[in-house]
């Protein structure tokens, strides 16, 4: 199949949807809906882990916590409203308060308009 779907296992170090990505707009499309339930149960896990910690690793931010936000990130453009647990939003938006993501997020001319893949992608 080329498409992903809510049975699709979830491994380490598996590029979720990135190979829907790639896939011509329609098939695409059809395969959103499985892609975000996916990324969802993934999103889930990081937030069990996270659990009542301010950072993955603890009380001090880590390289981590910078890989996992933008794992997310990248699903909350697809799908604004897949982060489900509250502790991994107060999470995320520790991360966008720190003043360098701060600005960042906030400057015009950013590189946060670019596209996410390449112009290939049906999903940029």
């Amino acid at each position: 199949s080329s498409g992903i779907n809510a049975e699709w296992p979830l491994r380490p170090g598996t590029m979720l949807g990135v190979r829907l990505f790639y896939q011509p707009k329609d098939k695409f499309e059809a395969g959103k809906a499985g892609l975000v339930i996916s990324a969802g149960a993934m999103i889930k896990q990081f937030a069990t882990f996270l659990g009542s910690k301010k950072y993955f690793a603890g009380d001090y931010i880590t390289g981590t916590d910078f890989l996992v936000f933008e794992t997310i990130d990248k699903y909350t453009v697809l799908e604004p409203t897949i982060i489900e647990d509250e502790n991994l939003k107060n999470f995320m938006q520790r991360i966008r308060d720190l003043p360098t993501m701060n600005k960042y997020f906030t400057d015009p001319n950013s590189t946060r308009s670019w596209i996410l893949n390449n112009k290939m992608a049906a999903f940029k």
